[in-house]
């Protein structure tokens, strides 16, 4: 019996290469985002995100973070944050 191609897309494995370019364009547009609303430079927006808890588990591939957006991102980190100083 064939496979139809929604069978393969189902089916289909990202590879890491795949997962990491997935998690960094989610993650840069994050940080913009997070930058302009925070009235802060791009680089210091950086460097908050990436000295967070969220950033490590972006790129821990098993949590599937890297498949959200950059708003779902951008919620956890606010989330996590606000944890952190409640």
């Amino acid at each position: 019996m064939a496979t139809s191609n929604c069978d393969n897309a189902i089916n289909y494995k990202s590879t890491d290469s795949q997962k990491e370019c997935c998690a960094v364009i989610a993650m840069r547009e994050a940080v913009e985002t997070f930058a302009a609303r925070e009235k802060i430079s791009y680089e210091e927006a950086l460097l908050r995100f990436t000295s967070s808890r969220v950033y490590e588990a972006l790129f821990d591939f098993d949590t599937e973070i890297w498949k959200e957006g950059s708003d779902y991102l951008l919620s956890l980190y606010d989330y996590c944050t606000s944890k952190k100083t409640a």
